[in-house]
């Protein structure tokens, strides 16, 4: 076995890691504002109004002439958070401007977390207050790694390797004796969860104790050894530097862009783990490949894909203020670089020198210098992070002129298409539900959650109108009686336009459960221009809630218009509207009826729907068979 294999140990003291955090919390995001904005009035060093301090934890829990300016864990029973609020005129801090709505939601979280704050002590000093360098380099932390000595053991047959014979001594010197070894199927179910994540199959195990009744320590050194070799292992252990480096294929914080390219340094991670690289050229890689000299194109490529380590971080790119965005964006890549390679809190020393590791400042700015020199944000309205081709061979440049022609010449013919049609869909004529086939269920009928606008802007929709809406909690479902069971073809329609969602979430619910399609409603539909096909689908007979559209995290307008259902196989073409030989002017007699009138006395009632446009509306009644008498009261 030729790996170093890290074993991570996960402490059971869960409120020590709550502390931890909390008052990490406190340096970041509480410390700067109260000496920003509040020391000014509310400190020993400066000057004190309504005797209150802030400048110590025993200051805000005394609190003023008010009372306790903190109450922990009751954020609005405390007098600091009501302040910083200004929803009372005769209580606001500080005075003379508002906190950012981001300062006061941090502080109303450092409040809820039970405000923990270092600061005991309320006479410190400035001499208190440096940092000692020295002592602080002694902490075992800083100390250079040594091979400890090997403990004597009275009886070494248990222990196999170094580790074992550490850990037998600790267990010794506290009377304990070590536990019987495990079963070989436990074994060797431990070392596939914890090498690749995956359970050895029936047959593994099978071979595994053929094995073991030969030679267990040989049984075992080649599993660890094929487990180690399996690409498995990469995928299992690459997951757990990701999560330390803050991996995401979104960039969060302000509007959430999406990085399509990040899967390759998910894949540079996985292949690191799993061809061995040595961790110095893995750290070395990701801080700084680009600026290694040398190597093969596949070499460069991989050293280039390393730095996506340095922009993986959430970053609010909507930032106006760039000279900010730029040092949060530096504050970030420190801080993630600070725990990921040295297991230190680098960010605390942005805004004063670290209260428990060895950092000033000044080193912190010394290094943000450094971070500051890279190039790795692009600037506009909304800035997006550096983008920078992978090298590549005389061959794969070829090939990529190639394809960028190739794309050229298409957009062009995209956008000649788009000037002939004025770059919106050719407008269909609207249907009536009642010309089309199957099982059809109109906007009308549907069950609407939210706040939808009715529209015919787009002619292509379903009897009088369709809906558009966008943004959350907004959906239109529709319900359905189907008197036979059997499967059906299941279609929606939409008025597609430019403006329309890409990603539309319509589910159909069926026998087996219920499927969720991503719907692009700006291509026209398949089907005739009005409904697209969601496919064949098992239903029984009953009411049923078919089709859900929703605006859910949609890129632009939903629509939904009306859904049809048809009987697997059969054949359905969409019946339009006779259309008018004149344009604005309908036809002569474009509906007629045809009444077969009993003897004697003859009730008609007639309903007229007029669904607006130019058109109008007569009635006339014709045919030989009315008796004169009749005719001379119609004529």
């Amino acid at each position: 076995m030729h790996r170093l294999v890290a074993v991570l140990f996960l402490s059971a003291g869960v409120a020590g890691a709550a502390d931890s955090a909390g008052l990490e919390f406190f340096e970041k995001k509480i410390r700067p504002v109260l000496i920003s904005e509040c020391y000014q009035c509310h400190s020993k060093d400066e000057k004190v109004k309504a005797d209150l301090r802030l400048d110590w934890k025993g200051g805000w829990q005394e609190g003023g002439d008010s009372g306790a300016a903190i109450i922990p864990g009751r954020v609005g029973k405390s007098l600091l958070i009501q302040a910083i609020r200004h929803g009372d005129a005769d209580l606001q801090m500080p005075p003379k401007k508002k906190l950012t709505a981001e300062q006061i939601a941090d502080f109303e979280k450092w409040v809820a977390m039970g405000a923990p704050d270092p600061r005991a002590n309320a006479e410190a000093t400035a001499q208190d207050k440096q940092m000692d360098l020295e002592a602080a380099r002694r902490f075992w932390a800083f100390q250079p790694v040594k091979a400890p000595d090997a403990p004597k053991l009275k009886d070494p047959a248990w222990a196999h390797n170094g580790i074992d014979r550490h850990v037998l001594a600790a267990l010794k010197a506290k009377g304990i004796s070590p536990g019987p070894d495990a079963a070989d199927l436990t074994l060797l179910r431990r070392l596939y969860f914890d090498l690749i994540g995956l359970p050895p199959t029936p047959a593994q195990m099978a071979d595994f104790q053929a094995a073991v009744a030969k030679d267990r320590k040989s049984a075992i050194a080649k599993t660890v050894d094929a487990l180690l070799a399996s690409p498995h292992f990469g995928e299992r252990w690459g997951r757990h530097w990701l999560d330390v480096v803050r991996y995401s294929e979104s960039t969060g914080g302000g509007r959430t862009l999406l990085m399509k390219e990040a899967w390759r340094y998910r894949d540079y991670v996985v292949n690191a783990f799993n061809t061995d690289k040595p961790y110095t050229d893995f750290i070395r890689e990701q801080v700084a490949g680009d600026l290694i000299p040398g190597g093969t194109i596949a070499q460069r490529r991989e050293r280039l894909t390393a730095t996506a380590f340095l922009l993986l971080g959430p970053t609010n790119y909507e930032l106006q203020d760039k000279t900010i965005l730029e040092m949060d964006i530096i504050d970030e890549q420190m801080d993630t670089m600070g725990k990921a390679f040295m297991a230190l809190t680098i960010g605390c020393a942005r805004c004063h020198d670290h209260k428990f590791d060895p950092i000033r400042t000044e080193d912190y700015y010394g290094m943000a210098g450094i971070f500051k020199g890279t190039k790795v944000v692009v600037h506009s309205n909304v800035s997006k992070w550096n983008e920078r081709p992978l090298p590549m061979d005389a061959a794969q440049e070829a090939m990529a002129k190639a394809t960028a022609t190739q794309m050229a010449a298409l957009r062009k013919e995209i956008n000649a298409l788009r000037k002939k049609t004025g770059g919106k869909p050719v407008n269909l004529p609207s249907v009536l539900a009642v010309n089309l086939p199957g099982l059809v269920v109109d906007n009308a009928k549907a069950k609407i959650t939210g706040s939808w606008n009715k529209s015919t802007s787009v002619q292509n929709f379903v009897d009088t109108e369709y809906l558009y809406a966008s943004g959350a909690n907004k959906k239109v479902v529709f319900p359905l009686q189907i008197a036979k069971g059997g499967r059906y073809e299941v279609r929606v329609s939409f008025a597609h336009h430019p403006n329309r969602a890409t990603n539309t979430r319509i589910t159909v619910r069926h026998n087996d459960g219920e499927k969720l399609f991503r719907v692009n409603q700006r291509q026209a539909p398949s089907v005739d221009g009005y409904f697209q096909s969601l496919g064949v689908f098992e239903f029984q007979d009953g009411q049923w809630d078919v089709v859900e559209i929703s605006a859910e995290g949609a890129n632009g307008a939903v629509i939904a218009d009306a859904i049809q259902l048809l009987p697997e196989g059969s054949k359905a073409v969409v019946k339009k509207e006779t259309p008018s030989t004149k344009p604005g002017k309908p036809d002569p007699h474009q509906d007629k009826a045809k009444l077969a009138l009993s003897e004697g006395e003859n009730h008609l009632l007639l309903k007229i729907v007029n669904a607006g446009g130019p058109a109008g509306f007569y009635f006339k009644l014709g045919g030989s068979a009315l008796p004169e008498n009749i005719l001379a009261l119609l004529a």
